[in-house]
């Protein structure tokens, strides 16, 4: 069977080469009457416009890279990525992952990406940038967006929430509640990449200290390599005993995200600590786990916030302004089973 071409197309519509070639790539000037006669009969004849053709015509790629840290697979980094492909790929936009496994995977993207003429904007997840990357971002010709990226320089758009602003609302449940006595749990797992951890451990300390709490009633648990010799039971198992054992005794604590936050729940309880009555335990993002375990956590929605970047990176590739460049987005807590007053002495 003779393969369809734009001719069959154009003799099918009624019209002539040049306008079902306007029709099916979407430009301008192409009555909305002709313009959907071409696109039946182009369905009826199952022709497909060529990409690489479309994108000769009108100086576009049609690509979108994606630059993504190496827990690619997490809640957030997912849910965010997942996000900006369903808005741009109703557009006919290819979105190209690109996941940095080690440090020097981001240094030759950086190395690479001035010369990159095969892309149509890049959107940058969860990296906090040098001030030499920022710069090669400032003088690229594409639209460069940050997704939960620690701040908008180098950005011509950004969508994130205000990691440390939403980590203090946690503190002060806690406060509220009457706990006199603070803990905060980093990520065990040590990323070259990822820009909250230190956020939210600065926006726990800084609520901390507004309440009045000293350094003698704050323990911080911090993030430590994950070295292959220690299981992740035992290394929760480590992070528990530090609670437990803390001279300051601490009966509130705050956990970087949902799935550390889980899993120390259910580590404090297999030690006999009773969660809340004896230690009140915050997470932070709501993923699936909050609801499994009744986890009182900060909400946030990733999904959300990657559709708001495809959204303003279409506006962006179309060389249109945009209303609100930059966005942080609103967090809210979640008041759920982990969290109680503390224990009467």
């Amino acid at each position: 069977m003779a393969r369809t071409t734009i001719g069959d197309v154009a003799k099918a519509a009624g019209v002539s080469v040049s306008t079902v070639s306007r029709a099916l790539r979407g430009l301008d000037k192409v009555n909305p009457d002709t313009r959907k006669r071409v696109e039946d009969a182009a369905g009826r004849l199952h022709f497909s416009f060529s990409k690489s053709a479309s994108s000769l015509a009108s100086g576009k790629t049609m690509r979108v890279a994606v630059l993504l840290p190496n827990q690619i697979s997490g809640w957030f980094t997912s849910h965010a990525f997942e996000g900006v492909y369903e808005v741009l790929s109703q557009e006919g936009y290819d979105v190209i992952p690109y996941v940095m496994w080690e440090q020097r995977d981001l240094d030759a993207f950086f190395q690479n990406l001035p010369g990159n003429q095969n892309v149509d904007a890049v959107v940058v997840v969860s990296f906090a940038l040098t001030e030499a990357q920022t710069k090669v971002l400032e003088g690229l010709t594409v639209p460069v967006l940050g997704l939960n990226t620690p701040g908008d320089e180098g950005f011509a758009a950004t969508a994130r929430v205000d990691d440390i602003a939403s980590m203090q609302a946690p503190v002060r449940l806690l406060h509220s509640l009457g706990h006199r006595s603070l803990a905060y749990v980093e990520q065990p797992e040590v990323s070259p990449f990822l820009s909250t951890s230190d956020l939210r451990t600065q926006g726990f300390e800084e609520a901390a200290k507004a309440l009045g709490y000293g350094d003698e009633d704050i323990l911080i648990v911090p993030a430590v390599g994950h070295t292959g010799m220690r299981s992740e039971q035992d290394e929760f198992s480590g992070i528990a005993a530090q609670l437990m054992s803390a001279p300051s005794a601490p009966t509130g604590v705050c956990v970087e995200n949902d799935k550390v936050a889980s899993a120390l729940v259910k580590e404090l309880r297999r030690l006999g600590v009773d969660v809340p009555a004896e230690m009140s335990v915050i997470g932070f993002d709501d993923d699936y786990r909050a609801a499994l375990m009744d986890l009182t956590t900060v909400h946030q929605n990733p999904l959300e916030t990657g559709r708001l970047i495809g959204r303003k990176a279409l506006t962006l590739m179309r060389g249109e302004p945009l209303d609100e460049p930059y966005t942080v987005i609103p967090t809210s807590l979640v008041l759920r089973g982990t969290t109680n007053v503390p224990p009467q002495d």
